[in-house]
Formats: structure tokens, C-alpha cells, sequence
């Protein structure tokens, strides 16, 4: 959820006078590979004689009534919400489970979607379930608990059931990390869900970086075969590597520089803007975007704000003189976006002409880009060496712990630039998006938005023909 909506049911659900309350709301599924997420989209906030409280609270069935009629009505789910007295991830009490259990049917009934059952502690942590139908049974519904709730705003908050993901770190291996930030935050880290979405230069570096740092859950999205051209600015790819896909290269790097007991990759061989890392994609917590191509760009700028995955992205641009043999200068940004942030367009990172030339093939075509030589946005940029890399993918994972961990409060650096030549950096927190940004009018839409962003990526398709050719 948004901090926005967050916000407004603490200041309904945690009551001064210390009683518990409830409410509903409506939610749109966001649907993963592996793993389905509710995106609650407008609370339903009780009317006078819609509910009693006494320490424990109920409801009449006319306000259920209402909020199913709403919910039906913006083809949405219902969300059935209540507070408890005690902080931190909450359990079901035996009124709570009968309440849910009366109340999944009618609501899978009335719209098609599971009711999602959501309780707030007293430190305003949630922890949520679904209710699906039995197929077997007949107007049986199991509970299937959620394995984290996400509040994303400034800042990226996340309450885990700890239950389904377990902390996995070595305080032994990790002592001085742990003891810059605590064990709670190391415990955290270790469970969010981190993709990277490729895995040239910077990716490959963010990913031993990070496995170092003792996060333990990856998804690796990338379609290429290392090369090359890649060894000398990549981290973790030898000449033995050569033909193999990089998702499996990063994943082995990743084993070994771990410092995490419990490490879990998955490898997507498949382009970003291909239905199956697009997927895979919502099944983060947080997505690095490492890609240079406007197309994937303008997809996981539509996965942050449609999907509220928040999206860390940077770029490098180097300047040379006409025949590459003197560097003129160089510089590398870095930037979170997503909700309460400006997206990437709007930050000048991608133009939704060159996205759309792209995903038409026309970016791949030597012939037709050989007549835009004279825009530098349409070529593919081949000037860059680990050390830019190096330093980019830093302020990357930096600007994640910022995200996450607000050290002193402060949770958003904002754009971040660095100059090779000068060696200053800039910071910028000012820039928003324009007044007719169209992704901030789809900012958790989830499913809903009736866009498909994906389509068939013919050079992702011939690099896996390649690779299964020289495998046989």
C-alpha cells in the first residue's frame, strides 16, 4: 500500500482510547510469476451505526453490504481490516478467523477475487492473508498467510511474517556489517526480495555487492550470453564463461561471495519487457534496474508505479573524442523511483519515442540507425570501464539502504550525479514529475491499468536460440 492509505488507517484503526476498530477497503491484485500481491486501493470508512466498539469491535451487515457493493462496482477485491493491541506481525484471534470465514464466501462470490484479511498492530506493522476457495470443497475457503506487507513512500517499510521467511544471516561472517546498523535491519535485509534486471557492468557488480552484505533472496532477470566484451567490466565472468547466460554466471558469483547462510536465486533468461521477466519482476521487493535501452526502461518505470515495486536505476555516459583514443569526461546518475517520486521519463532517463522504436525492432536495425547517428540516445553505448561501474553500482545499493533503513530519518537522497572529471556530485530532491505524467495516474493500479508493456523481444529470443544451439 501507499504511505498515503497507510497513514489514514493508522489514524483509523490505532484509536485513543486504546479499543480496537476496523474498516474495509478495496484491493487489485498485482500478479507475479511466483508470488500474487494485493494492492490496496481505496478504504471504506465506517458510517455512524456501521460498527460497535466495545474493546473488541463489530460490524453491521449493512456496512458490509456497502463495501461490497463498492468494491463489485470498481471491479476490485475486498479488504476486511481491524486492529489488535500489540505491535509487530499479528495472529488471528478465534473471533477473527470466524469473521473472515463468514465473509470470504460473499466477497468471492460478489467480485471474483479472494477476500484479503489485513490486521494493524499497535506500531501500525500489518500482517495479511489471503482466503482462497477450496475447488474441492464446496463454500470452503483456506488461509493462505502473505509473506510480507509493503508501505511505500519516501520511505520502503516492510513487516514480515516470520513464519514463511525466516532471517538467514552469520553474525560471525557479517560481524561488521551487523554492527554498522544492528541485527534487526541485517535480519530484514536478508528477506527482501531483491531483482536485478540486467546484468552487464553494473548488475553483476550490485549482485556481489549485495551478496556480500548478507541479502540472501535474488531474482536475476537478463536474456545475454556473456561475451567477450563484458570481461573487462563485470564482475564475476572469466573467459570459461564465455557463451553461457549471464543470469547463470551472476548466480554462481553470487554463491560464492555470500555471506548469508540461506541464499536463494532464481534466474530468469528472458528480457525485462518479455512476459516472463516482467512477472518475475513483481515478485521483488525491489528492483535495480541495469539496463541501457529505453524500451526496458520504460517497463519497469510502469512496474513502480502500477505495481508500487520501487525501482533503483542508474546510467553512465562517457564522452570521447572522435576515434575513442582521449576521454573528455564522464558522468553517472543514480535514482529511486517510484511513489513520491519522479519517474524516470521525467527525469530526462528514456523518451517514450525511442521505447516505442524499440519495441517495433527499429533500434536493432543497423540500417535505420545508421541514419540517427546524430542523436547519441538512439546508439548503443560501448564507452564505460569498471570503474564507473564500480562507482555506480555503489551509490545504487546506497541509495536502497537509504530507502529502506532512513539513517537519521532520512529516507530519499534524490537524484544523485557524479562527475569523473570535476569529482563533485550533485543531488537533486527537487525534481517531480510534469502535471500530465502518466504514470503517476496509474500509481498502484496493479493489474488494472488494461496496458500490456510486454510484448515478443526478437533479440532476446535469437540470444536463447544461440545458446541452445552451442549447448547441444
Amino acid at each position: 500500500m501507499t504511505s498515503a492509505i497507510h497513514d489514514a488507517l493508522v489514524k483509523h484503526l490505532i484509536r485513543p482510547d486504546g479499543q480496537e476498530d476496523l474498516c474495509f477497503a478495496t484491493y487489485v491484485p498485482s500478479t507475479g510469476a511466483m508470488r500474487t500481491t494485493g494492492i490496496i486501493n481505496e478504504i471504506i470508512l465506517p458510517n455512524e451505526g456501521d460498527r460497535n466498539v466495545h474493546w473488541n469491535v463489530g460490524f453491521m451487515p449493512e456496512y458490509f453490504e456497502r463495501a461490497i457493493r463498492i468494491a463489485r462496482g470498481k471491479k476490485q477485491g475486498l479488504v476486511f481490516l481491524h486492529s489488535h493491541l500489540t505491535p509487530g506481525w499479528q495472529g488471528m484471534s478465534k473471533d477473527d478467523l470466524v469473521a473472515e470465514t463468514r465473509l470470504a464466501p460473499a466477497a468471492f462470490a460478489t467480485t471474483s477475487l479472494p477476500l484479503l484479511g489485513l490486521t494493524m498492530g499497535t506500531d501500525g506493522a500489518c500482517s495479511a492473508r489471503f482466503w482462497i476457495k477450496d475447488p474441492h470443497v464446496k463454500r470452503s475457503y483456506q488461509r493462505f498467510w502473505c509473506e510480507n506487507v509493503r508501505v511505500i513512500g519516501k520511505k520502503l517499510s516492510i513487516t514480515f511474517n516470520d513464519y514463511l521467511l525466516k532471517p538467514a544471516f552469520n553474525s560471525e561472517q557479517q560481524l561488521r556489517t551487523i554492527s554498522a546498523w544492528g541485527p534487526k535491519i541485517q535480519e530484514d535485509l536478508s528477506r527482501i526480495k531483491i531483482v536485478i534486471a540486467g546484468l552487464g557492468s553494473v548488475g553483476s557488480i550490485i549482485a556481489e555487492i549485495l551478496a556480500r552484505a548478507g541479502f540472501s533472496n535474488f531474482i536475476l532477470i537478463d536474456f545475454d550470453l556473456v561475451e567477450l566484451k563484458n570481461l573487462d567490466r563485470c564482475s564475476g565472468m572469466f573467459k570459461e564463461d564465455v557463451g553461457r547466460y549471464k543470469v547463470d554466471t551472476v548466480r554462481d558469483s553470487i554463491l560464492k561471495s555470500a555471506t548469508s547462510p540461506d541464499v536463494n536465486v532464481r534466474v530468469v533468461p528472458f528480457s525485462i519487457c518479455e512476459k516472463e521477466g516482467f512477472h518475475a519482476a513483481l515478485d521483488g521487493d525491489v528492483v535495480f534496474s541495469c539496463v541501457d535501452r529505453p524500451w526496458p526502461r520504460q517497463v519497469l518505470n510502469f512496474i513502480s508505479y502500477a505495481h508500487l515495486v520501487p525501482v533503483i536505476d542508474g546510467g553512465i555516459l562517457v564522452r570521447t573524442n572522435s576515434n575513442n583514443t582521449r576521454i573528455i569526461g564522464a558522468d553517472w546518475k543514480a535514482q529511486t523511483v517510484g511513489y513520491k517520486r519522479a519517474c524516470l521519463e521525467c527525469l530526462g532517463q528514456y523518451k517514450t519515442e525511442n521505447a516505442i522504436l524499440e519495441r517495433n525492432g527499429f533500434l536493432d536495425d543497423p540500417s535505420y540507425v545508421l541514419g540517427l547517428l546524430e542523436d547519441k540516445a538512439y546508439k548503443e553505448a560501448h564507452e564505460n570501464v569498471f570503474p564507473f561501474s564500480s562507482n555506480l553500482a555503489s551509490l545504487e545499493v546506497l541509495q536502497l539502504l537509504s530507502l529502506f533503513i532512513a539513517p537519521s530519518g532520512l529516507a530519499n537522497v534524490g537524484q544523485q550525479m557524479f562527475h569523473f572529471t570535476l569529482g563533485t556530485m550533485d543531488q537533486d530532491k527537487t525534481k517531480g514529475c510534469c502535471p500530465e505524467c502518466y504514470f503517476q495516474s496509474i500509481v498502484g493500479k496493479g493489474d488494472s491499468t488494461g496496458v500490456q508493456v510486454y510484448d515478443r523481444h526478437l533479440v532476446a529470443e535469437n540470444a536463447r536460440a544461440i545458446q541452445r544451439s552451442t549447448t547441444k
